[in-house]
């Protein structure tokens, strides 16, 4: 049935534009000629290496001795005149589990010794790999042996680096999966300059950050909204999908997740890499509850049973069985993609709102899920491209909750205006009114006005930067332009999603000192300011170009403040954002720095409209929001975020401020010696 399935993928994958490249130089029986290779461009070590089941040889017979002395390799290994190919499974021959030994030759040009190259390894599930370069250990990813008892598997990928490697170099590889029905080599190493595999590797951690910050943000917007609209169960549906996806996207870049994860454990990491069994049934609910006359609620429950069986099958169960689960969870994916394609076009010819992009999205997802497959099974060998398919889903289904949530605003707003309406007519009709109608009515336009406000804020604060990010990734797919103008809509992209997640923190934030009843520990440490503060000026740079604001930073570079990084930040971060947010254009922000024996002093000013002098015995206590200069809106909540951090700190903050000429806030940190833990209450 797999050979039925893969030959069918095969055939709808020819109406793709992919093709290989096969001017590229491969390994022929353990030996691969780079001579003439230009190596501007990486180059992946396919083909035929040298293998040996069930053998870790020794780093010390590579294979140019096996070749030169026959009777030497014959006591070395039985099996010497195997070859594999990479990406060719272990079970196609042998059997799913094990260990090996991959050998190979590479020929470099003559002028490599004045180069540093770097190999970079991919992550193969439940593997070990110990990798050595002319006899020497170079990498380890996990811990290699020859059970499942001895050895410790992995995720994560490596890379090492052959600084002017000689024009004959041996590459062996040891290989042990014994948690992983699939074991082989999966991924042909790739091999390249230093310096464009780490400008590569960047550019990857850029997308894939941006990818899974956007999917947990979206996820986190839709379970906001369906706290406040119970009824909008496809709202809840559609967030645990998004989080799904953000959770499976993670795990496809063993890199990120062990980055930030040092310690997870491979059970962990290999449950997240399984997760997307789980992104269909949640899909499938919400299409049901999106196009209810088109979708069966029984195939949907069909759906829903399956993949929560056989993910729970993976969580229970040791891995080397979960493993064996992959090709029915892709069949069952791509078998519900099918099916919600079938139910979308009948929604098409039934003329239902937003059925065309629906249906465009799922062809997408449908033709992805189908390369990704293929890709998994060693047929291409290309790239992952799912996971970017997943991003437009969501960006669709944020744009049509953001038009669904604005045309409920204008008809709360012409209902506010009516029920006003009525209310002046009722008051000049009606004379005495009894104390429980007044306790009502005040009770019903206090619910109305904050239904209201919150409406307008999220409609406000999250159409807005959804609609830029879409618009500018339509732009960047565009092949009409050019590569500076991809580059600088990425940037503003990013600034803009990241100034999105600052409100969402705001609240996290804030929402944790209220509710945490213990003591809080905080990451004290020497910060260099200068290293912090002009990043973090760099963040805001797009709001002082829409502003004409100047931005000066007399920070010395000997200036030292002993705090939680991640905490100033978000002081500064909040400060500079108030000072931009009221100032006037063409204004001026200054940050500068002091000391004295106790406290180290941050000082953050400019020349705005300041604030009343009735305000600022409340500011730092009571939540407050006022509209900038240009008419920006807040939540109300930064400055009592910054006092409260503060306070953690054992600091203190300050304000100096006159209405229409500016205010300055005085942070006051105390230096190593004099800081407290603070308890909160």
């Amino acid at each position: 049935m797999k050979k039925i399935l893969l030959i069918g993928l095969c055939f709808l994958s020819t109406c793709t534009a992919l093709s290989q490249n096969t001017e590229n130089p491969v390994a022929v029986q353990g030996e691969i000629d780079l001579r003439h290779w230009d190596f501007q461009k990486t180059i992946p070590l396919s083909g035929e290496w040298k293998f040996n089941w069930e053998e870790l040889i020794s780093p010390n017979h590579l294979i140019s001795n096996i070749r030169n002395n026959k009777e030497s390799s014959k006591q070395v290994s039985t099996n010497t005149k195997n070859f594999q190919r990479i990406g060719e499974r272990w079970k196609e021959k042998y059997k799913g589990t094990g260990y090996s030994t991959y050998q190979i030759k590479v020929l470099f040009p003559e002028l490599s010794k004045e180069n540093i190259y770097a190999l970079r390894f991919f992550q193969t599930g439940g593997a070990a790999m110990s990798v050595y370069i002319n006899g020497k250990l170079g990498l380890e990813l996990g811990k290699v042996g020859t059970s499942q008892d001895t050895m410790s598997p992995t995720r994560s990928s490596g890379i090492l680096i052959l600084p002017h490697p000689s024009s004959e170099t041996e590459i062996l590889v040891h290989v042990s999966n014994f948690f992983h029905d699939d074991g082989a080599f999966w991924y042909p190493p790739t091999l390249g300059l230093y310096q464009n595999t780490s400008k590569q590797m960047f550019h990857e951690a850029i997308r894939d950050s941006l990818l899974t910050g956007a999917l947990l943000f979206m996820a986190f917007y839709h379970f906001v909204v369906f706290l406040f609209r119970r009824e909008r169960s496809l709202v809840l549906y559609f967030g645990l999908y998004s989080l799904v996806i953000a959770l499976h996207s993670l795990s496809l870049n063993g890199d990120s997740l062990y980055f930030l994860f040092p310690e997870v454990p491979y059970r962990t990491a290999f449950a997240l890499s399984l997760i997307f069994y789980l992104a269909m049934p949640f899909y499938l609910l919400f299409l049901t509850k999106r196009f209810p006359d088109h979708f069966s609620k029984s195939i949907t429950q069909f759906f829903v049973l399956s993949c929560t069986t056989l993910y729970l099958f993976v969580l229970l169960t040791p891995s080397e069985l979960g493993s064996k689960t992959t090709f029915y969870g892709l069949f069952l994916t791509i078998f519900g993609l099918f099916y919600s394609i079938v139910c979308i076009i009948y929604a098409v010819f039934q003329k239902k709102e937003m059925a065309i992009p629906f249906l465009l999205i799922q062809v997408l997802l449908f033709l992805s899920a189908i390369n990704d497959t293929l890709y998994l099974y060693g047929i291409f060998n290309y790239f992952l491209i799912l996971k970017y398919s997943y991003l437009s889903t969501v960006l669709l289904q944020s744009l049509v909750l953001a038009s669904y949530f604005t045309k409920s605003f204008i008809k709360n707003e012409t209902l506010g205006k009516e029920l006003a309406s009525l209310n002046e007519s009722l008051e000049k009709t009606v004379v005495l009114r009894t104390k429980e109608y007044k306790e009502a009515k005040q009770i019903a336009e206090e619910a109305n006005q904050w239904k209201d406000k919150l409406i307008s804020l999220v409609a406000h604060d999250l159409r807005s930067p959804l609609s830029t990010v879409y618009s500018a990734l339509t732009i960047v797919t565009d092949k009409n332009s050019t590569e500076e103008d991809k580059t600088h809509i990425s940037k503003q992209v990013f600034v803009i999603l990241e100034n999105a997640m600052a409100t969402v923190e705001h609240l996290l934030n804030l929402n944790r000192f209220k509710l945490d009843q213990g003591q809080i520990h905080l990451h004290l440490s020497e910060n260099q300011l200068s290293e912090i503060i002009k990043p973090l000026a760099d963040s805001f740079s797009f709001e002082l170009k829409k502003k004409s604001l100047q931005l000066e930073l007399a920070v010395p570079e000997t200036t030292f403040v002993y705090a939680d990084t991640s905490l100033l930040l978000e002081i500064l971060r909040n400060l500079i954002a108030n000072a931009i947010k009221f100032s006037h254009p063409n204004g001026w922000i200054k940050v500068s720095t002091s000391h004295n024996q106790m406290f180290t002093e941050i000082c953050i000013e400019d020349n705005g409209k300041g604030i009343p002098i009735e305000r600022q015995k409340d500011l730092f206590s009571k939540p407050m929001t006022s509209l900038g200069t240009m008419g920006e809106k807040g939540f109300g909540i930064g400055l009592k975020l910054c006092f409260e951090l503060m306070r953690l700190h054992g600091g203190n903050i300050q304000v100096q401020s006159e209405e229409g000429k500016g205010s300055k806030f005085l942070l006051e940190f105390p230096k190593e010696n004099r800081t407290v833990s603070v308890e909160v209450s």
